[in-house]
């Protein structure tokens, strides 16, 4: 031993750095490594990885990494606010049976502590505070991956068919403002890929009506190329999604395809209602011959959506023709086409329609009067499902529907209401006494009455 050297014992003490300090430091760190993790697992996350077992890991490494930064904040409170009661009875073992006279007041304090109840809130409030933190750096991964990532995820290859179709379903109704702007790039993705899902991806991006005409121009692009796929589902599928867009670049293939369906109901195949609806979207004349056509020589539904849809060209340059083919096939169909008929002429609001409306009240029979008018409904999702179309509401009887339609009309021109004020004054006095017949038909005619003035006009003075 030097001569000069201190006794054992003796000297200066090395200073310890106290253990909240060393737990801030290590508070620090780990979250700090933590959100970088976080923030790397959810970019390879949101790029969608390419098998399941891959985003098991990302998810196994983004919640360890939350789970460790829990720890160590609980660890750190409990330091903080219980002077490290979980640290010194659980990881150090001091207990009141291994307390000794030296050991520190406050260490003995802590060391009593029940720490195996507020040890576990603490718990819970750091992973809620790491939760919140991580989220925030990683803009709502969470709330993100709930809505919409598992939902790109299940659309890989490995996927089951069922689940791939489903998870397209549930994309082409988000909506939210943040993401909508990139969902129909996953559905043109999905729709380049072809296979079977292909056709559902198509339909979903019809559904992106209310995106920015500028966020709409890949969605045509990619929509015109499946017109001119080989796969003939396919082109029907994107010529409606084209449709429901309102692209009246869609005219020509959409006449084609109509042409198609009627070219096959002679060797009985079914119309696609869904087609003869998607005129109603466009509304071209070009269309309107077709839809004629299927008027006279279509099954009963697709004559009803072919009324519906000739009334929705009533605004087009000419389209006040659809009234006369309207008019001219209202004597011949079958009641529930005669309730179509009827219902459309009330669209097209041509009060000329008037004489027509009463003639086919009067021919028919007092059982067709008192019919209901049914609705017509079919749907637009490509499995049948989901998506369903009504049309021809509200439900009312056939001669409240032609009343209805009446009343949507009116007369105006003096030569007309001759015709109808009568009429309906006999309509009146043959209804039952304060049934709705007869105040619909009574309200209808105070109308008219109230709307015109034949008195002689007063010469000026």
């Amino acid at each position: 031993m030097p001569a000069n050297a201190p006794p054992k014992g003796y000297g200066p003490r090395q200073r310890r750095l106290p253990a909240a300090l060393k737990l801030w430091v290590a508070l620090v760190l780990i979250n700090l490594v933590g959100m970088l993790v976080s923030i790397w697992c959810a970019a390879k996350l949101r790029a969608v990885p390419a098998t399941s077992s891959q985003e098991t890991l990302l998810f196994a490494a983004y919640y360890g990494a939350m789970g460790l930064a829990a720890l160590v904040d609980a660890l750190w409170l409990d330091e903080l606010l219980f002077k490290g009661a979980f640290r010194l009875s659980h990881l150090q073992g001091k207990s009141a049976d291994t307390l000794r006279q030296s050991d520190d007041v406050q260490v003995m304090a802590a060391a009593l502590q029940r720490s195996s109840y507020s040890f576990p809130a603490l718990v819970i409030a750091g992973g809620l505070a790491s939760y919140f933190l991580f989220n925030l750096v990683n803009g709502d991964f969470n709330f993100y991956w709930r809505t919409l990532g598992h939902h790109i995820a299940a659309l890989r290859d490995e996927a089951p068919e069922a689940q791939r179709l489903q998870a397209i379903a549930e994309l082409s109704i988000r909506r939210d403002p943040k993401d909508r702007h990139f969902i129909p790039g996953v559905l043109r993705r999905e729709l380049e890929r072809g296979g079977p899902t292909a056709i559902w991806a198509t339909w979903a991006l019809g559904r992106f009506r209310d995106l920015p005409p500028r966020q709409r121009e890949p969605i045509y692009d990619a929509l015109f190329a499946a017109t001119r796929a080989a796969d003939p589902a396919l082109r029907r599928e994107a010529v409606i999604a084209l449709a429901r867009l309102q692209h009246r670049g869609v005219v020509a293939p959409l006449t084609s395809e109509l042409a198609a369906d009627l070219a096959a109901l002679d060797a009985g195949r079914p119309v696609d209602l869904r087609l003869v609806y998607s005129t109603g979207w466009v509304q071209s004349m070009e269309a309107v011959p077709a839809l004629r056509e299927l008027l006279a020589r279509g099954d009963q539904d697709t004559q009803r959506v072919a009324a519906w849809a000739l009334a929705q060209h009533r605004d087009e340059a000419g389209g006040r023709a659809v009234v006369r083919i309207l008019e001219d096939r209202l004597p011949a169909a079958s009641l529930p086409v005669r309730c179509a008929l009827v219902y459309a002429l009330g669209i097209t609001s041509d009060e000329a329609s008037n004489p027509a409306l009463m003639h086919a009240h009067d021919l028919a029979t007092p059982a067709e009067r008192q019919t209901p008018c049914e609705l017509v409904q079919f749907d637009l999702r490509p499995d049948g499902g989901d998506e369903s179309v009504r049309l021809l509401e509200p439900v009312d009887t056939y001669e409240m529907r032609i009343l209805h339609s009446m009343g949507q009309i009116r007369a105006t021109a003096p030569a007309l209401r001759a015709e109808v004020e009568p009429w309906l004054r006999q309509v009146i006095a043959a209804a039952e006494p304060g049934s709705l017949k007869q105040l619909r038909a009574t309200s209808l005619l105070e109308g008219i009455e109230a709307a015109r003035d034949d008195r002689p006009k007063a010469k000026a003075p």
